[in-house]
């Protein structure tokens, strides 16, 4: 995203440049077929260990915007790029070919390629956001290294269809941040940008007890489905993503984590189907709690979509609140994950609303 050489501009006027592609990806492990289930300090060998945080994100920090899924609209595009570069006050860098087209993706699949790897090995860049979501990430996939990420961070701001880019950094040990695609953040309400610009800046205070979290602290739900506490790493994303990934080498492993889960425009069976394909592969064994984003026009014949996953969540038999604010709503507050958030699902007597308090993050501004 940053560079010092210049050139044409990209959609919005931001300015482009070109790096050394990163090396390629590293292998990637799977669970063996058949294992026996291990203790639970070994368990996957993931959630685990250290998670590497990315430095905070602050006005006038440089910044990629990259399109590794499907191609947009640049009016839409041109609003998102004003709050990056007005409410954050974000310096955005892309190349000249951001709004490139082919078919259903934004460009050949070498194009976004090679757009990823400039941007992760760009040396001034300190975030990566996406354009938008859509289809494409998982076709990059095997070009994806975190290798280099480890080795200086950059935050990762994306969601729905860049949940194929989350799962393996994730999964190496790099957090990342769910969040709104730049086309969305021009329809988001000031609530959701606000939030974001603290989580990003990573100097909120950690939340309390029983009060409502501050922005970029953590999220509020609207519903217990099964109460209880628990303390663990965040991961997830968008349903139907993290389910066309099984049966891949970047299949989910949520064994031991507080999984997130949300969608758009999927009927209640397809939900029930995407759910059902994690748990038949195993992917949903031992998660430690779940949390409930929007379920947006997921309902047909007179069925509710978050009804259908409200029942096969209430099914794994751990603690689970739904209603958190992410998702494809404009609202969409973004959500740190891989590092360690605490799930509270108050019980009859208990204090306090559902919430979500991203307590291994928070903070990390002060550092």
């Amino acid at each position: 995203m940053r560079g010092r050489e210049r050139s044409r501009a990209a959609p919005g006027g931001v300015t482009h440049s070109k790096y050394a592609p990163a090396p390629g990806p590293a292998a990637a492990r799977r669970r063996p077929p058949g294992r026996p289930s291990a203790r639970p300090h070994e368990r996957w060998g993931i959630w685990f260990r250290p998670v590497r945080l990315p430095p905070p994100l602050r006005p006038g920090d440089t910044v990629r915007v990259i399109a590794p899924s499907s191609p947009f609209d640049v009016a839409e595009y041109a609003r998102g790029l004003g709050v990056l570069t007005g409410a954050l006050g974000l310096r955005v860098r892309a190349r000249a070919d951001l709004a490139a087209r082919r078919d259903y993706l934004a460009g050949d699949d070498a194009r976004r390629i090679e757009e990823w790897r400039e941007a992760v090995a760009d040396p001034d860049a300190r975030g990566i956001f996406c354009a938008r979501g859509g289809f494409g990430a998982m076709r990059i996939l095997p070009a994806v290294d975190p290798a280099p990420l480890l080795a200086a961070p950059k935050v990762l701001v994306g969601f729905s269809d860049i949940v194929a880019l989350h799962v393996p950094l994730n999964r190496a040990g790099l957090a990342t941040v769910h969040g709104p695609v730049v086309t969305q953040l021009g329809r988001a309400p000031e609530a959701a940008v606000r939030h974001l610009a603290a989580l990003l800046a990573g100097d909120v205070a950690a939340p309390g007890a029983w009060e409502p979290p501050a922005p970029g602290a953590g999220l509020l739900g609207t519903r217990v489905i099964r109460p209880g506490r628990v303390s663990a790493p965040l991961a997830g994303g968008t349903l139907a993503m993290l389910a066309h990934l099984c049966g891949t080498p970047w299949q989910p492993r949520l064994e031991g984590a507080i999984v997130l889960l949300e969608d758009v425009g999927e009927k209640p069976y397809r939900l029930d189907r995407y759910l059902t394909q994690l748990r038949l592969a195993g992917a949903l064994d031992g998660v430690a709690a779940v949390a409930l984003g929007r379920f947006t026009d997921c309902s047909a014949a007179g069925i509710e979509g978050i009804d259908v996953v409200r029942a096969i969540v209430r099914e794994l038999g751990v603690p689970a609140i739904e209603g958190i604010p992410a998702g494809h709503d404009d609202d969409n507050f973004a959500l740190p994950l891989g590092p360690r958030a605490t799930l509270v699902s108050p019980g009859p007597g208990e204090e306090g609303a559902p919430r979500l308090l991203f307590d291994g993050w928070s903070g990390r501004g002060s550092a």
